[in-house]
């Protein structure tokens, strides 16, 4: 069998990377290709099989000659293609380029680099049920940032995320939605040219049921006798507009303060902030978070009685109780038309040794006063030394 390396042989070169050349000039001026450059092109080559079968696209080299003294300013250029061999040393370059480029021209965008920074806006048309709060609505994103060619860039006027939910909606709206750039008319622009900061946004509006629930105080260490009516106390707000999920809120009455200790309130102390915990996902439709309770003490006086009368209750079993100072000075705050008539007897002193299993000697223990037949209440927190034997 006989072989001739010297027999020629068309081959076809694909997929050649094309080189646009701009010239010092116009790169300086800042002007970059954003549309045409990442194109290939293909040419037939001819020579020998042996040397033909060695020549990959690297070897060739497809570039637009008048792209340099052409390319002057931003625009669209359509450009020849020409192509050569690159020069290597060797039997190598034996071959010869006998086809015109494919394709022969190319056109070009040319432009300046810009970036811009735009509010991404919601426009979600729906319609909510009655009797529906609707919340504001929330992206995961606030801003975007656009990069591209400068005259793209300036087209964009607007950045939105857009939906229309048919229906009439009583339940929070959770989409993810891709972004959408304008134009001063109010026209989607579709570019290829143009990229963006992210892709999409999550976006968020709560739609939630509303109803008004009463803001009702509550107390502790009060009197058996004593009427904590609206007359005495002021809760402000006394009604509340709220908004929440509709299966919270639909069996929802109250909305019960914490407890206020009764010892706490003197004519000096008679006003109160407390704040209004709401169920969870539920919001205060006029912002208000805090109650204020004002006890109205205006026909109410203070007296100091020295009390000697101290009881024990649930002492460890084995164990004695006694206190080293049988006297306990308090203030109480009574009505004035019968503050004068309390005495020292009407008011006991008790002392609780509930769950105190680990007293063995001696102890400081809070006081619980016991009034009897009036109206009135003891002032601050007071504690006794206590012998256990």
């Amino acid at each position: 069998m006989s072989f001739s390396d010297t027999q020629s042989t068309p081959i076809t070169i694909n997929d050649i990377p094309v080189n646009i050349a701009l010239s010092d000039a116009a790169i300086e001026d800042g002007l970059q290709i954003f549309k045409g450059k990442d194109i290939s092109a293909s040419v037939e080559i001819s020579g020998s099989r042996f040397v033909v079968g060695q020549v990959t696209k690297n070897d060739i080299q497809v570039f637009t000659p008048q792209s340099a003294s052409t390319i002057t300013s931003p625009g669209n250029y359509t450009l020849e293609l020409s192509a050569k061999k690159i020069e290597r040393v060797g039997a190598f370059q034996n071959y010869e380029i006998v086809s015109d480029v494919k394709p022969s021209v190319v056109t070009v965008m040319v432009d300046r680099y810009r970036e811009a920074e735009f509010t991404i806006e919601p426009e979600i048309n729906f319609t909510p049920k009655s009797n529906f709060y609707v919340g504001a609505t929330n992206l995961s994103e606030q801003k975007i940032i656009l990069s591209g060619p400068e005259s793209e860039i300036s087209k964009v006027k607007k950045v939105k995320v857009s939906a229309n939910l048919p229906g009439k909606t009583d339940s929070t709206i959770s989409l993810k939605l891709p972004i959408d750039l304008y134009d001063a008319y109010d026209k989607k622009i579709m570019s290829e040219t143009i990229s963006t900061s992210i892709k999409e946004v999550e976006v968020n509006i709560p739609i939630l049921a509303k109803k008004e629930v009463s803001v009702i105080a509550n107390f502790e260490n009060v009197p058996y006798n004593l009427d904590l009516s609206k007359s005495l106390v002021n809760v402000s707000p006394a009604k509340l507009e709220i908004a929440g999920p509709e299966d919270t809120i639909k069996n929802l009455k109250t909305i019960n303060l914490d407890k206020i200790n009764l010892n706490d309130v003197s004519l000096q102390n008679s006003n109160f902030e407390l704040p209004i915990n709401l169920p969870q996902n539920c919001k205060s439709l006029t912002g208000v978070y805090t109650a204020k309770i004002n006890f109205d003490l205006s026909q109410f006086k203070e007296k100091n009685i020295t009390i000697n009368k101290i009881s024990f209750k649930n002492v460890p079993i084995g164990k004695k109780a006694s206190v080293y100072d049988n006297t306990i000075n308090v203030k109480i705050i009574a009505p004035a038309n019968e503050i004068n008539n309390i005495k020292s007897s009407d008011i006991t002193a008790e002392i609780d040794f509930y769950e105190k299993t680990d007293v063995t000697t001696s102890v400081q223990m809070p006081v619980k006063f016991s009034i009897h037949n009036f109206k009135c209440w003891v002032c601050g927190e007071h504690f006794v030394n206590v012998r256990l034997d």
